[in-house]
């Protein structure tokens, strides 16, 4: 409801009020000479006057409502004459006694209505000022609001880069105690050779570093490896890796556990070579040779997959000590091409000649190695 209908309606319940005062005073000035019948039909046409002046117009108020200030002052004074005759007229005194006090407590009623009607408008009006909540206090609330929300948000993001950071240094732990390893080897001079440990052939073994992969389930399952019949020669299958880089790579396998794959030896492109599984234990290198063979993986830079010249001669010593030691012949030495057809060596499968010209070499090696030893 706007103001403007509220103060109408005010104005309308005054109104009523007031006409109806009014009335009962204008019925007061009556009581001498009207009878009980009288009495109740001005009632009632009273009540129908009052029912039927809430709906007209305000207009129509203003001309009763003057003429009613008019002739009250006189409607008064004939009231008060009236009443002192009826007093002392015994029989009509006895009958209109005992109405007075009714139209005295409608008149009060009437009276004490229009102060609660006022009396709670007012209260109601306080109320509504109470419980309106200030513009002020709204926007208070909602930077509380804001500001709880965004220290929760910071709280998240704070623990999700915590978790993270624990996660990379883990990583850089696991991979620092594994280059420790060989870190501390060369640093102190227990870099061990297989020379140290066999003494019953004629060809010096090469320099090898051991560094043992962990046993797991994709890179060195720990199989032993109790007969070596052949041997066979790969290539990384990506340029420019050293030694290291692919030993690291078999031994993420175990974490990323997107393949099964490993070998016994791995031969730089500067002709280091690094051990990752025992002679003596089985590595995923082809499928159906592992239990009887041990595989060599070479580096290389060169865009047709050839080895660089300190690999190839790495390879070629490997070799021919690997066949002296198990009584092996360059029949022996495979390709992993020949077992299984895969592209590996990509060089020596492409270029045939190639490979015959290292198992050539590797035959002139052993050879030469076995009459320095008679020497000796």
């Amino acid at each position: 409801m706007g103001q403007a209908q509220r103060s109408r309606y005010q104005g309308v319940q005054y109104r009523d009020v007031e006409l109806e005062l009014w009335e009962l005073d204008n019925d007061e000035s009556g009581y001498g000479r009207r009878s009980g019948r009288s009495y109740a039909n001005s009632r009632n046409n009273s009540r129908n006057r009052q029912t039927n002046r809430s709906g007209q117009n305000i207009r129509v108020y203003e001309q009763r409502r003057g003429s009613t200030s008019r002739n009250r002052s006189a409607q008064n004074n004939t009231s008060r004459n009236r009443s002192i005759q009826s007093k002392a007229a015994g029989g009509m005194g006895n009958r209109t006694g005992n109405q007075r006090p009714i139209r005295e407590l409608q008149v009060q009623d009437i009276r004490r209505y229009q102060g609660n009607w006022v009396e709670s408008r007012s209260n109601t009006r306080s109320a509504y000022v109470r419980n309106a909540r200030p513009v002020q206090s709204v926007k208070r609330r909602r930077a509380r609001q804001r500001k709880v929300y965004l220290a929760r948000m910071t709280a998240v993001m704070f623990v999700v880069v915590c978790l993270a950071l624990i996660y990379f240094l883990t990583g850089e732990i696991y991979r620092m105690v594994h280059r420790g390893v060989v870190d501390d080897d060369t640093d102190q001079g227990f870099i061990q050779t297989i020379a140290e440990k066999i003494e019953d052939t004629g060809i010096a073994p090469p320099a090898i570093i051991e560094d043992y992969l962990d046993v797991n389930d994709y890179s060195r399952p720990g199989t032993p490896l109790n007969q070596i019949n052949s041997i066979f020669v790969h290539y990384t299958a990506n340029s420019g890796t050293s030694a290291a880089q692919n030993r690291s790579y078999f031994a993420n396998l175990a974490l990323t556990q997107e393949r099964s794959a490993s070998a016994h030896l791995i031969i730089g492109y500067d002709g280091e070579i690094i051990q990752c599984i025992p002679f003596n234990e089985q590595a995923y290198a082809v499928m159906t040779r592992n239990e009887d063979s041990i595989s060599i993986e070479c580096c290389f830079t060169s865009e047709d997959g050839s080895f660089t010249p300190e690999t190839y001669e790495t390879l070629v010593h490997t070799l021919a000590w690997l066949i002296d030691k198990y009584d092996l012949s360059t029949s022996d030495i495979l390709r992993h091409y020949d077992c299984g057809g895969k592209m590996c060596p990509v060089y020596y499968v492409e270029h045939p000649t190639a490979w015959d010209k290292l198992l050539q070499d590797v035959a002139a090696y052993e050879n030469n190695g076995e009459e320095q030893a008679e020497d000796l």
